[in-house]
């Protein structure tokens, strides 16, 4: 139409008929317009519907997404067994609580890292155990497995790593293997005292008449002696069995800190014949606790076992430190010493009745150490670190009662 006018408007004179048509086309153009741009304003206003309903079910299932990834991220965190989960490239994308418990690292440490965390598996689909040793030297018991994720698409995660915190069972495994010996050594305690007791009694009778008899600096009063002195520690290996495997129950009582600790380290002293006076032994003592409630025999004798095993570890001389002190709802008992120290792989091993690493011990001391500390709802511990003096330090922690 723009090409007809462009035609007839450079003529200098038009007719009416021409003027006329000319209108009408212009009108019917004017219309013809006006209908396209309705018909684009019904479109648009309808794709605008569109798009808005389209947002509406986008929106609803972000909130959708939203919501089972909460639920997702809430039950990770809830799983008692601890979850790493790493992209195609190793990196750590996140893990739960009871990882970051279990492996002793913050979130921060492992997100975005490409820590090993466990000794590579021979194989994925079985759980292996391992010993975790975390920086402050705190040692515990895991069990490892992988779980590969099939991804679609753009998806990141690839592996998810699995820890089981089994340090409690292990425990509880060797708690049980210990009873069980206990039990054995009671049957078997139980036998031998009967059977041996009252002869051995006999024998050291006569022996000590025989050596009262013989002269004095004799060889056959030597030997005498000797077979008294035998005899004494057989009956002290007696007496140490049937503790272990007797279920003794507390007499409870209070005691007095400063007198148990005198008559602690008075017998600990006479115990490995060592004189007080002897200046090669320093033996100190520092107690700041009151009165509290225990079985002060059963104590005495736990207490007066940790200080002659620190003497008798230093049989050239050395140093002794005996600790008393109640912290918060708890008294500490805690033998020092300067001997050789307690070796870290050795440190489970010397409260399992029978085993010690001297020649002349008979490995009940510290075994019974630690049944006396259960029987008052205590514990004995044994410090990874060496002590203030150097050697071994041993804690014995019981609750407190006033």
């Amino acid at each position: 139409m723009t090409r007809t006018l462009a035609r007839t408007l450079p003529t200098a004179a038009h007719t009416p008929d021409e003027l006329e048509r000319a209108t009408r086309e212009l009108s019917a153009l004017g219309a013809s317009l006006a209908r396209s741009y309705h018909s684009l304003e019904e479109r648009a206003a309808r794709v605008e519907g569109e798009l808005e309903q389209a947002n509406a079910a986008l929106a609803r299932k972000v909130e959708e997404l939203d919501a089972v990834t909460a639920e997702l991220e809430a039950v990770l965190e809830a799983l008692p067994t601890g979850v790493v989960v790493r992209d195609a490239q190793g990196r750590i994308l996140r893990a739960n609580d009871a990882a970051l418990a279990a492996l002793g690292r913050s979130r921060e440490e492992l997100v975005g890292s490409a820590l090993v965390l466990a000794p590579r598996a021979g194989s994925s689909e079985t759980w292996q155990e391992f010993e975790h040793v975390r920086d402050d030297g705190q040692r515990s018991v895991l069990a490892h497995r992988t779980a590969q994720i099939a991804g679609t698409g753009r998806a990141r995660a690839c592996q998810a790593e699995l820890f089981d915190d089994r340090t409690a069972l292990v425990e509880l495994s060797e708690r049980m293997h210990a009873l069980d010996k206990l039990a054995a050594l009671g049957n078997m305690a139980g036998g031998i005292a009967h059977e041996l007791r009252n002869p051995m009694m006999a024998a050291k009778g006569f022996a000590a008449l025989l050596a009262d008899k013989l002269p004095a600096g004799e060889q056959s009063t030597r030997w005498a002696r000797l077979i008294v002195e035998g005899i004494d520690e057989a009956n002290a290996v007696l007496t140490s069995m049937m503790s272990l495997a007797t279920p003794d129950k507390l007499q409870l009582e209070t005691v007095a800190a400063q007198p148990l600790v005198d008559e602690v380290l008075s017998m600990a002293l006479r115990d490995v014949g060592i004189d007080a006076r002897d200046g090669r032994w320093r033996v100190d003592a520092r107690v700041s606790t009151p009165d509290f409630g225990a079985d002060r025999i059963k104590l005495r004798q736990a207490l007066r076992n940790l200080v002659a095993n620190a003497l008798q570890v230093q049989p050239a001389g050395g140093a002794v430190l005996l600790e008393l002190e109640r912290a918060g709802e708890r008294i500490v008992a805690r033998v020092s010493d300067a001997g050789p120290g307690i070796p870290r792989a050795l440190a489970k091993r010397v409260l399992e009745p029978f085993f010690t690493t001297r020649a002349q011990g008979s490995g009940l001391g510290l075994a019974l150490v630690e049944r006396i500390a259960r029987l008052h709802g205590g514990e004995l511990r044994i410090s990874p670190e060496p002590s203030s003096l150097g050697g071994a330090a041993i804690a014995l922690t019981l609750p407190y009662r006033s």
